[in-house]
This record gives C-alpha cells, sequence and structure tokens, in this order.
C-alpha cells in the first residue's frame, strides 16, 4: 500500500508537472549519493527526467521486506507534497488525521519532515522537505515511522539539498 502510494505520488507529480525546474540537478549527481542500509540489498537505482523535473532512487529489500528511498526535484514540489491540502493548516499542532493516514510533522538533520502512517498498518513513510526545492521520501510496507528515521539518520540529506538547489 506504501509502495503504491509512493508510485502514485511520483506519477501525479510528474503527469501535473509539478516537479518542473529549469536547472534540475544531473540524475547522475543523485544517483551517486543514493544511501546504503546496513543490512539492506539495493537494488539497481531508477530514474526519470520529465518536463525539467528530476526523480531517482532505489528499491532496497531485507527478510521479505521492502523500502524505497526516492529523491524529487523541483521548484513548486513542496505544494505537492503528502499532506492533503485540507489538513495543512492542523501543520502548527504537530500532528493531522485524514481517513487512511496519521500525519505527523518534526525536523530531520534540521529540515521540515513528515512522516505518513497508514491506520491500517500497512506501512509508513517519511518526507523530508528540502527547502521548497524537492522531497526525500523513505517509504515501506510494514515499516514503523521510528525504523524509518532510523535509516534516515544515516543519509546525508543536507548533500541531497545541496543537489537540488
Amino acid at each position: 500500500m506504501v509502495r503504491k502510494l509512493l508510485q502514485g505520488s511520483v506519477l501525479l507529480l510528474v503527469l501535473l508537472g509539478a516537479v518542473r525546474c529549469e536547472s534540475s540537478p544531473s540524475i547522475e549527481s543523485l544517483l551517486k549519493i543514493l544511501p546504503q542500509f546496513d543490512g539492506w540489498k539495493r537494488d539497481a537505482p531508477f530514474s526519470q527526467e520529465e518536463n525539467g523535473g528530476v526523480v531517482a532512487g532505489a528499491e532496497y529489500a531485507r527478510d521479505g521486506l521492502s523500502l524505497q528511498f526516492m529523491v524529487m526535484a523541483g521548484p513548486e514540489s513542496s505544494a505537492s507534497g503528502p499532506i492533503p491540502e485540507d489538513l495543512e493548516e492542523e501543520r502548527s499542532s504537530g500532528r493531522a488525521e485524514s481517513d487512511i493516514s496519521v500525519f505527523t510533522f518534526l525536523k530531520v538533520d534540521g529540515f521540515d519532515a513528515v512522516i505518513v502512517e497508514m491506520k491500517d498498518e500497512s506501512g509508513a513513510s517519511v518526507w523530508v522537505d528540502l527547502r521548497g526545492k524537492g522531497w526525500i521520501i523513505l517509504g515501506g510496507d510494514g515499516e514503523k515511522p521510528d525504523a524509518l528515521l532510523g535509516l534516515l539518520a544515516g543519509v546525508q540529506v543536507r548533500q541531497f539539498a545541496l543537489q537540488v538547489q
């Protein structure tokens, strides 16, 4: 379910042209800095460049579980984040809920971030806002937010932010 949410988000962003960027980072520069998580096997990286926007990432597997790490770049991408527009005003409370998800707002390495946890406990994702120029997204079916945050602690978020500026 989380994988479908992530894939659907990328498709929606591309279709709407929300990741348009006049001087987007090179795919090669993003692929070079994709993380390797201890204990997880990384599949071949994937990338897509369309309408001037960039999406790059990889899937990871361990013991029948899977994760997906992506970075999306584009000047309008922060407006295309995981928060439904009608819940955006609840950001200041630190938490919001929809019918299917719970959103928790926090900081990751000094960057605004959102944990999206499925109410049916099918998985979670963490979206890190790269100061309005893109997103880092880490999610997985069956994953818990604390595990994802632990993995993100080893990601050099600032390096990705520099690439998408």
